[in-house]
Formats: structure tokens, sequence, C-alpha cells
């Protein structure tokens, strides 16, 4: 549905005279990739097996994504957006960065020390 949207869109544009690139959609059983001229968009998403999103999911991606641009904004490597204090109204969240490291543990594998993600139980 979302790539005869895309079609459908972008047609009426090239009639308008406001588009002029190509475009051709895939789409995937987790979701969709939509291949613009020189943009790829994916978008995942498990719509056949779950509902749609609700404000706190759009309202908390919405929130990593601000985190990200301002680590990226700041100079920041080394560290995941994090949203904290999620009970609270979303004006007293509090957005900021995790250091990977911090999820992160050493195992001993094929007798050489790796990091790895920490296994929760």
């Amino acid at each position: 549905m979302l790539i005869q949207m895309v079609e459908t869109e972008l047609e009426k544009r090239k009639q308008q005279g406001t588009y002029k690139g190509g475009f051709g959609g895939q789409s995937h059983f987790f979701g969709y990739s939509v291949y613009f001229r020189y943009i790829i968009l994916r978008i995942v998403s498990y719509e056949g097996r779950c509902g749609l999103p609700t404000n706190f999911d759009s309202t908390y991606c919405y929130a990593l994504g601000y985190g990200v641009a301002a680590l990226l904004q700041s100079g920041k490597t080394g560290l995941i957006s994090s949203v904290g204090n999620l009970c609270a109204p979303v004006e007293e969240w509090i957005v900021g960065g995790t250091a990977l490291t911090s999820l992160m543990d050493v195992e001993r594998r094929h007798g050489k020390f790796k990091p790895v993600i920490k296994k929760t139980n």
C-alpha cells in the first residue's frame, strides 16, 4: 500500500512538473524498501504481526532520534541514544546518551577475549 501511495504521489508530481526523478519500490515481508533516484528510504515495520504504533511509541522514537541528532551535533562517539524517566510526562523525560561499553562484557571465546553484548537472564 505504501509503494502504491508513493507511486501515485510521484506520478501526480511528474504531471505537475515538480518531480523528474526515477522510482522503483520493492516490498519485503518485514516492511518496505523504497528507492528514489539518489535516496534509499527503508521503512521497517511489522504491520502484518502487530497493531499500529501508539502515541507512546511515536513519541519515544522521536525522542531517541532527537538524542541521536544531539549526540552527532556535539561530536560524541561510542554512545547510543537513550531516554529515561519514561513513567513521567513527556516533558520530564530525560534524553541522553549511554556508553556502548556499559552494555558490553568481555568473554573468552575460542581462547581469545572478545567484547560482546551482555547476556540477560
